[in-house]
């Protein structure tokens, strides 16, 4: 119980972290404040390291793990949570991931702002915030609580989270990189993906489904 109860303490102080600076983000971009001018300052010296072929291997990249790439991940994902019986951790992915697709899209066009100039990449919608650096998150903190119950060492759980944290800062790079993001929006996405993902954590952690009931496996215990 105690054990447990550090746990959620823990979940709860990141989800709160997550959320306050997620609305400091905001607040700085829709009141353009001494944030934009950092964002500016990146934007225009990120030129300095993009090389043709650096270019070409981070666009390739970041088309892994856009809306689609992540969408097809998580029918990947709830398919094979199917296949085990896990029902509670497949609902656990279905709402985290179709929540965050809703948080960011519905944010963007509150915010409506406009994304930097690329000349690398067209896009065309609005800047804020970063919807790859969002789902990205989202899909790789889902991957880390579904299956961080299923090992057993402390180094494999720890090689788990980093390789998840890796590969959504490293998706949210890119995203600075080609110059179709701010650094604000990447932040703000990573950001908003903890909390939502936390959020949810947080509430399953609580919940039993009917098939908990008859005995089917729970990694949320």
């Amino acid at each position: 119980m105690v054990k447990g109860n550090k746990y959620r303490k823990t979940l709860l102080i990141l989800n709160i972290v997550s959320l306050l600076v997620f609305i400091f983000i905001l607040y700085c971009v829709t009141s353009d404040n001494y944030l934009t001018v950092v964002d500016q300052w990146v934007n225009i010296h990120i030129i300095e390291i993009q090389t043709p072929s650096l270019t070409t291997i981070l666009a390739f990249i970041t088309n892994l793990s856009g809306l689609v790439g992540n969408s097809i991940v998580a029918v990947f994902v709830m398919l094979f949570l199917s296949y085990k019986k896990w029902y509670k951790e497949r609902l656990f992915y279905l709402l985290s991931f179709s929540g965050s697709v809703i948080l960011f899209a519905g944010i963007k066009q509150i915010v409506a702002r406009t994304r930097p100039h690329s000349e690398l990449i067209d896009v065309i919608n609005y800047s804020f915030p970063s919807g790859h650096s969002t789902l990205t998150m989202t899909t790789s903190l889902l991957v880390y609580f579904i299956f961080v119950r299923k090992l057993t060492s402390s180094l494999a759980k720890n090689s788990l989270l980093a390789v998840c944290i890796a590969w959504a800062i490293c998706i949210a790079f890119t995203r600075v990189y080609l110059n179709v993001h701010w650094l604000s929006d990447i932040v703000a996405g990573l950001t908003l993906g903890i909390f939502w993902v936390t959020f949810m954590r947080l509430y399953f952690v609580g919940v039993k489904t009917p098939h908990e009931k008859i005995g089917t496996l729970n990694l949320f215990r």
